[in-house]
């Protein structure tokens, strides 16, 4: 009926594997909250801890210079640390626009 190459049979394989994976992972985040849980993690990995970020850290994030960076971490000491992404809006340079753009490689621990 089809006569697939070699080369087409892997793709077609490789194409049900991540389907099915997908599915898989569908179905455990529907029915366990760990689950739920570790995927939360796992989507923060790669971002800047906003209450542990050092200089550094923070200036490496596009759109963070050293003002703010100074800004950030007076913040986090005066206030306890960050609970909420939001608060970043309550200091002083981080608007609207800042925000939306910085908002995504920062995550508070």
């Amino acid at each position: 009926m089809f006569s697939l190459t070699p080369q087409e049979r892997q793709v077609v394989l490789f194409l049900v594997s991540v389907a099915l994976l997908g599915i898989g992972t569908n179905f455990l985040l529907r029915t366990n909250l760990k689950v739920g849980s570790l995927v939360a993690v796992c989507q923060d990995i790669g971002k800047i801890n906003l209450n542990t970020a050092d200089d550094d850290a923070l200036m490496s994030v596009t759109g963070i210079g050293t003002k703010l960076t100074q800004r950030i971490i007076e913040y986090r000491m005066s206030h306890g640390g960050f609970r909420d992404m939001e608060e970043l809006k309550n200091i002083k340079g981080i608007n609207g626009n800042k925000y939306e753009k910085i908002k995504d490689s920062l995550c508070i621990k």
